[in-house]
């Protein structure tokens, strides 16, 4: 089985803190922020097993992301990336409400 690196481009980081921080600040919820960014890291570091067995988007929301774009969902959250030879490079986690069905 091929396996990938994972590398999280900065405006990736960038919304993950962003979502984090909310959770933390916002719901006044730091406990459960920790538990959410462990399980988003761990979908995302998933995505070494198995990165291109998930189809291509042809979603314009995603694809502006790249054309070999592909998202993976975790609870609200889509994580969006692409594939380069053998590397994953996530390039942004948004909200799955921005994306239409």
């Amino acid at each position: 089985m091929k396996k990938y690196a994972v590398r999280i481009s900065k405006s990736a980081q960038n919304d993950i803190y962003q979502i984090i921080d909310y959770i933390s600040n916002i719901y006044k919820a730091p406990l459960t922020a920790e538990k959410y960014l462990i399980g988003l890291y761990d979908a995302i570091f998933s995505l070494k097993n198995f990165a291109e067995s998930i189809r291509i988007s042809s979603k314009t929301e995603i694809l502006k992301y790249g054309l070999n774009a592909r998202t993976l969902v975790f609870k609200k959250l889509i994580i969006v990336y692409t594939v380069h030879a053998d590397t994953v490079f996530v390039q942004a986690v948004i909200s799955g409400a921005l994306v239409k069905s």
